[in-house]
């Protein structure tokens, strides 16, 4: 499931992310992932960074459910969601890989 899925639940904070905030504390539970300008892993001074970086995912989940809608969802999945998988799977991997390298 990893491959499948691991970039994606690491941009979230579900997977991976660490055990301290950007100050060096604790998470204690806290959630840090990549969307939230309040996210605990990232300094206050870039929030506007991360507004725009997560106005353009909802914007280009946004165009894939529209190209859905005009295309069909087999095309859209056939021509993006495909390949995105194999971009996941080789992230996850080699990020693996890079880790566990003794």
């Amino acid at each position: 499931t990893h491959l499948a899925v691991g970039w994606p639940l690491y941009l979230m904070g579900l997977a991976s992310t660490g055990k301290v905030d950007v100050q060096g504390k604790p998470l204690n539970g806290r959630i840090a992932d990549h969307f939230r300008t309040t996210s605990p892993m990232f300094p206050d001074k870039i929030s506007f960074k991360i507004f725009l970086s997560t106005a353009t995912t909802v914007a280009s989940l946004g165009a894939l459910v529209y190209l859905s809608y005009e295309y069909g969802f087999l095309p859209v999945l056939l021509w993006y969601l495909n390949p995105y998988f194999f971009v996941n799977a080789w992230l996850v991997l080699y990020t693996w890989l890079q880790h566990t390298d003794p």
